[in-house]
Formats: structure tokens, C-alpha cells, sequence
């Protein structure tokens, strides 16, 4: 099953697509992830860990910058799906996501892999 959200906000392509199997939801996140579109991607993903699938996956290999409320939103996520005994991965392979993360330490708290393909290969 593939859903794809658009929030249509005022200078953002912020975008969103699920992607669900049977073994995991990827949550792709792309362009940029700011205070316009925290709200979106927030709900996007308390939706999915309410569903509780065998591994959520957040994909934000595509987005060009990363806010500091994008970044507690990512954390925010994570810490509810480890409460609901959901398996949680980041994919990050780009500085706009790494740098932030490994500046405040986030990296250490966060599962983060560098592509979707080391999710399964771990």
C-alpha cells in the first residue's frame, strides 16, 4: 500500500509518502522539514506508530534542510514508537539531517543508517 500526503504550505514543498508491506512502513520525508510542515509530518507519524506495524522506517534522505523543531519531531517519534514497542529507523545520508544530529548528540539516541537498503542488511 502507497499513500502520498502534500502539504501545500506557503514556500515549502514539504511532502510526504507511506509506503506499508507486511514487515514495515517506510515514511518518506522530503524537501524541507521547518516549522511550516512539523505539524504535517508529526501527525503523518503518531498515525503510523498508532498502527503499530512490525518496523517504522523514516526515510529523510531527500530533504534539503532540517530544522530544529524537524529534529524534534524525528525524536518526538522515535521515543513514541519505542513506547509502543515499535522498531524505529532513521535514514539520513546527508549533511542537512547528519550534522544537526551528531551536533546535539541525537545520532547516539536515534537508530540512523545511511539508505533503506542497511535497514534490512542490519
Amino acid at each position: 500500500m502507497v499513500h502520498e500526503t502534500l502539504a501545500y504550505l506557503p514556500g515549502t514543498s514539504a511532502r510526504t509518502l507511506i509506503t506499508a508491506t507486511a514487515d514495515e512502513t517506510v515514511v518518506t520525508v522530503s524537501a524541507d522539514l521547518d516549522v511550516r510542515s512539523t505539524a504535517r509530518v508529526r501527525e503523518v507519524l503518531v498515525d503510523e506508530i498508532s498502527l503499530r506495524p512490525h518496523r517504522l522506517i523514516v526515510d529523510v534522505s531527500g530533504l534539503t534542510f532540517c530544522s530544529v523543531s524537524g529534529l524534534e519531531v524525528l525524536t518526538g517519534a522515535a521515543r513514541a514508537a519505542d513506547a509502543a514497542g515499535v522498531p524505529f529507523v532513521l535514514v539520513a545520508g546527508q549533511r542537512a539531517v547528519l550534522r544537526p544530529l551528531r551536533v546535539l548528540g541525537l545520532d547516539r539516541e536515534l537508530r540512523v543508517v545511511g539508505c533503506v537498503a542497511e535497514v534490512a542488511a542490519r
